[in-house]
This record gives C-alpha cells, sequence and structure tokens, in this order.
C-alpha cells in the first residue's frame, strides 16, 4: 500500500523527470530500476505470497486469490487486470508514468509465469502460522523494495497505486492512504472466503502489507530521522548558547509574543537527530520557563545534514 507521502515524492520525481531531457545515463538507470523491480515484484508474489495462500491488498491480492481458485498463473491475471490500469495512467498521469509503470507491470507478470514454468521451487514454509510468517514477511521486503524503485523512477507497480496516483493528480487534497487502505481491506477480508482457516491469511496479508509499505518508506525517505524543536524562551541567548556548545547544533529565533499575558519572548528553532533528544531534554529543564513542542523532520538539507540528506 502506497502512502501519501509516497505519492508525493513519486509526484515530484515524475515532474523533475519530465523537464529534463532523458540522458543515455537516465535511460540505462531507469531500464536497470525496471528490470530489478520487475525481478523483485516476480519473486515476491510467485515465490511467497503465493505458494503460502494469502492476499495482499490490491491487484496483487485479487490474481493471489483467482490463482488459488483457478490453478492459472497469478501472472497472467496481474497482466490482464493492470491493462486498464496502465492505460488510465498514461492519459491521465503521463505518457512517461504509463509505459514505465507499463513495462515494469509487464515484466513482472512474465517473469512470474517463467519462475513456474523453470520450476523454479517455490518457498512454502509449512502448515505452522509462525513459519508463514517468515513467507509475508520476506514478500513484504521484496515487494516493498520493488514499489519503492518504481516511485524512484516516477512509476507505479501497477493496481491500485496507479489508481491512487491518478486521483493524487487530479484532487490533491484527498486521503488516498485512507482510499488505498480501503480497496486493500476489501481484497484482504474478500480472502476470507477462498482460503481455509481464514484467520491465518488476513494476519499474513496484514503483516506483508505492514512491511511492504515500512521498507519502501525507509528507501525513499532514508534510515537517518531528525526533530525539530520550536521552543518559546526568555533566555534565547542562554539557551541557544547550551545547545550550540553541547549539541553543536545551529539556532534560528525569530522574536514571539505571548497574546495571553502580552508579554515579549524568543521562539528558537533547531534541528537535531533524534540520538540527541536525551542530551535536549536534559538542555531545557536547565532553563525554567521553556515551552517546547517537537515535530518530526522527513527531509533536513543544509550544513551539519549533508547536501541533500533524506531522512
Amino acid at each position: 500500500m502506497v502512502t501519501k507521502q509516497q505519492l508525493n515524492n513519486a509526484e515530484a520525481e515524475r515532474s523533475l523527470t519530465n523537464k529534463k531531457k532523458l540522458t543515455p545515463r537516465d535511460f540505462a538507470f531507469t531500464a536497470a530500476g525496471i528490470l530489478l523491480s520487475g525481478i523483485l515484484q516476480a519473486l515476491s508474489v510467485q515465490c511467497f505470497i503465493v505458494p503460502n495462500a494469502f492476499a495482499p491488498g490490491g491487484i496483487t491480492g485479487v490474481a493471489s486469490i483467482l490463482e488459488y481458485i483457478f490453478k492459472f498463473n497469478v501472472g497472467y491475471f496481474l497482466l490482464a487486470m493492470n491493462v486498464p490500469f496502465i492505460i488510465l495512467g498514461a492519459i491521465f498521469v503521463s505518457p512517461r508514468f504509463g509505459i514505465v509503470s507499463g513495462l515494469s507491470i509487464v515484466l513482472s507478470s512474465l517473469l512470474t509465469v517463467l519462475i513456474e514454468k523453470t520450476g523454479f521451487p517455490p518457498l512454502f514454509f509449512g502448515a505452522d502460522a509462525g513459519e508463514r510468517t517468515i513467507a509475508a514477511i520476506a514478500g513484504g521486503v521484496l515487494g516493498g523494495v520493488g514499489s519503492a524503485i518504481m516511485l524512484k523512477l516516477g512509476g507505479s507497480r501497477g493496481g491500485t497505486d496507479i489508481l491512487a496516483a491518478i486521483i493524487q493528480r487530479r484532487y490533491s487534497a484527498t486521503n488516498i492512504a485512507w482510499f488505498i487502505f480501503v480497496l486493500d481491506g476489501i481484497v484482504v477480508l474478500a480472502s476470507v472466503f477462498v482460503y481455509p482457516n481464514p484467520i491465518v491469511p488476513i494476519m499474513l496479508a496484514l503483516i506483508e502489507i505492514y512491511v511492504e509499505s515500512k521498507v519502501t518508506e525507509v528507501i525513499l525517505q532514508g534510515f537517518q530521522s531528525a526533530l525539530k524543536f520550536e521552543i518559546v524562551t526568555k533566555d534565547p541567548e542562554g539557551l541557544s548558547r547550551d545547545i550550540m556548545e553541547n549539541l553543536a547544533r545551529g539556532v534560528t529565533m525569530l522574536p514571539a509574543k505571548g497574546m495571553y499575558t502580552g508579554s515579549d519572548s524568543a521562539l528558537l528553532i533547531c534541528v537535531v537527530r533524534k540520538r540527541q533528544m536525551t542530551q535536549f531534554r536534559e538542555i531545557l529543564k536547565r532553563h525554567e520557563g521553556t515551552f517546547a513542542y517537537v515535530s518530526g523532520a522527513n527531509e533536513v538539507m543544509g550544513e551539519g545534514f549533508g547536501s541533500a540528506h533524506k531522512l
């Protein structure tokens, strides 16, 4: 499942790509990304999801259910159901989005068929739910990496992700994450009527969806993270000096005024690493009369954090 943040990242990537001319190096990079994403998606579905009889959300989940019922390779269902979405993506998002997404979908669908034809062993972890959890985690990791690659390339892995991209493009204020969650939930709940012992497939599907989402998020935003503090204080000089000397972080000061008391104060803005949180709290304790609140920083650029560091 894609989140709104992931869709925004993909939208920014598409806008940047559309503005610049595609060089041979860009073409080679895109082709390699499509190939790798297709391989990972095929391995995730054919080797981990289908053999262990559970259906994650979206088109992949629907295709997995159909494969279980009709015993027909999941790749054919993935390709057939994604064709309309590819066309819609090319029309309503951009031609490049449709081409990149379409190539990845076609490749991953054909590879799932090829994996079966070549006798590549499916990784079935047994009837025990604990063992099958490994399959759900592995499928989520591979699917998350493949999904992140496609979002980085300005494309999509297909299905409801393309539908989400279209809606996000036309109605940016729409809660896409909730919309996709509902669609995925319908698919997961539908598996109750297909698989034996339905509770286990549902739990496996939820694990796969969660792992895939988190892996995609980590790849798109990076492993590092930071926190932004905004502090209201009457001792801006002393507090700023304490932060700069003990945390080696810069501080920005803005004039502030308490509307209830009418007293003048200062607003300090500071970005620190998460690992510095405990030290920061100790510094605040040394300065009475301060009021602070914190928010997460997804991306920090500039001195002390690298030139353009994804967080």
